[in-house]
């Protein structure tokens, strides 16, 4: 017996769902699938009513499980402030803001708290002469 998708047969299915049949036992009894009766279910939910979590896996009571202690995100380190020269205060007078600023202008930051001025001089890189040597790390006593 095949399930046409006529009333009678979705009241019949309705019934046998009502009965605490499960989806796959009814899907049997009709000679289809379990998704057809699901979908059906599905459509027709003033037939079919809901049961809950009925098939779904529970825990047996018992102790809770405790929550892991969660790992602590490492603290950030601070970049070191790089203080101003008097060469970042002449060029300040002719600083740019960012956008302003072309491919082949310095892109050194020249103060701090907005809105962000920019050295602006000519270069072949990223930042002028001046402000790469003070980019690059010192160093102090190695060899």
């Amino acid at each position: 017996m095949t399930i046409q998708h006529r009333t009678v047969d979705i009241e019949a299915a309705a019934k046998l769902w009502r009965d605490d049949l499960s989806a796959s036992q009814i899907a049997k009894r009709f000679g289809v699938s379990r998704n057809v009766i699901v979908g059906l279910a599905f459509r027709n939910r003033g037939l079919f009513p809901w049961r809950g979590d009925a098939g779904k896996k529970t825990r047996a009571p018992g102790q809770a499980k405790i929550a892991r202690p969660r790992k602590l995100a490492p603290e950030l380190k601070r970049e070191p402030e790089i203080p101003a020269t008097a060469y970042d205060a002449e060029r300040l007078q002719s600083a740019k803001l960012l956008h302003h600023l072309t491919a082949r202008e310095c892109c050194w930051p020249l103060n701090t708290g907005g809105p962000y001025l920019f050295c602006a001089a000519e270069t072949t890189g990223r930042y002028c002469r001046n402000h790469h040597a003070r980019s690059l790390p010192k160093n102090e006593g190695k060899a």
